[in-house]
């Protein structure tokens, strides 16, 4: 008759499967206090193939030589206002916590998440991360992935460890039981926050304005998104592109937004999205007026000279300060009275 594992019951069992996969120990550490944790005097080895033995998920390698170096205090709290802004700016963009189903309880709350971030630019890639310094970030590595004619430059990747932290701001962003990213209703939406999404997930559309994407989110999440914005003067509208959803922002508030943000990149690789021109601030001509034999009637008077505006790059459409539009206004007024005099 074969001897009996010295780790079998159901809750040593259960004690062995939270150490490794809830509370990130590793084979030594749950070895050095096996007689503590287990009841049962025990080596790593005995704890690894008790691993496999009872299907318990193991680390991949880098994973485990990741946390053999990288060490945290659990007792520590660095959630500041701060970090929490950069948490939900991270999570709006680019960024992301992960977390397996082994690590979720049955009241579907996660009990372990790390940090991640991936791009194709290191400098927003360290960027990004820059202030989850205290969660023992690696150093971001490249990867590059064959046979990849979608993406075929190298990915930037880095991740944290673990984090009583991170695991809360992951049950606030991954709620529900399909685990998906969902906008928490307490998200700090600030000019670093915006920033950081518009960072990882917005661009500046020649002639067009400022998108923002959230095809991850649901209508409801965008437009509670589109009603903070609207909070801050700064008015917008969901639009689609194919399968994408976008927030895009009305022309009048493309000023208020990098007024909100900040006119210039910190980080050069994208400096590119903060090419603001001022003349995104203009009214267009449809803007200023509905009919269209008054549009017409601006037109003739702009082709002979008698009109004072510009022209946006391209020359496609005509542009006008508040002070020009007004007084586009009066004149077209006055021309309508003569108009209706004369009859």
């Amino acid at each position: 008759m074969p001897p009996v594992p010295k780790i079998h019951t159901t809750e040593q069992v259960e004690v062995l499967r939270d150490c490794y996969i809830n509370k990130r120990m590793s084979t030594p550490d749950i070895a050095n206090n096996s007689l503590k944790l287990l009841g049962v005097d025990v080596g790593p080895v005995t704890i690894y193939k008790e691993l496999i033995r009872h299907n318990i998920p193991l680390r991949t390698i880098s994973e485990s030589v990741s946390l053999s170096t990288r060490t945290l205090d659990y007792d520590i709290t660095y959630l500041t206002e701060d970090m929490i802004e950069w948490f939900d700016g991270f999570l709006l963009g680019d960024g992301s916590l992960r977390f397996s189903k082994q690590t979720v309880d049955k009241n579907n709350m996660i009990n372990y998440a790390r940090i991640s971030m991936a791009s194709v630019q290191k400098e927003w890639t360290d960027y990004a991360v820059s202030k989850f310094s205290f969660y023992a970030m690696s150093p971001s590595k490249s990867i590059v992935f064959k046979n990849n004619d979608k993406n075929p430059n190298p990915l930037w990747i880095c991740k944290s460890v673990g984090h009583p932290d991170i695991i809360k701001q992951a049950n606030r962003w991954y709620s529900g039981t399909d685990f998906k990213k969902k906008i928490p209703k307490d998200i700090k939406i600030t000019p670093i926050s915006v920033m950081l999404w518009y960072l990882g997930d917005g661009c500046l559309v020649n002639n067009k304005g400022v998108k923002l994407a959230t095809c991850g989110f649901t209508n409801e999440e965008n437009n509670f998104l589109v009603s903070k914005l609207e909070e801050l003067g700064i008015h917008s509208y969901l639009g689609r592109w194919k399968q994408y959803v976008y927030i895009w922002l009305r022309r009048n508030s493309v000023g208020k937004f990098f007024d909100f943000i900040g006119k210039k990149s910190p980080i050069k690789c994208y400096d590119y999205k903060f090419d603001y021109q001022e003349w995104y601030n203009y009214l267009r001509l449809s803007d200023i007026v509905k009919n269209d034999k008054q549009r017409w009637m601006a037109q003739y008077y702009y082709k002979s000279g008698q009109l004072e505006c510009s022209k946006s790059p391209g020359g496609k459409m005509l542009l006008f300060t508040k002070e020009q539009a007004e007084k586009l206004i009066i004149r077209l007024s006055k021309t309508r009275r003569k108009t209706q005099c004369e009859v």
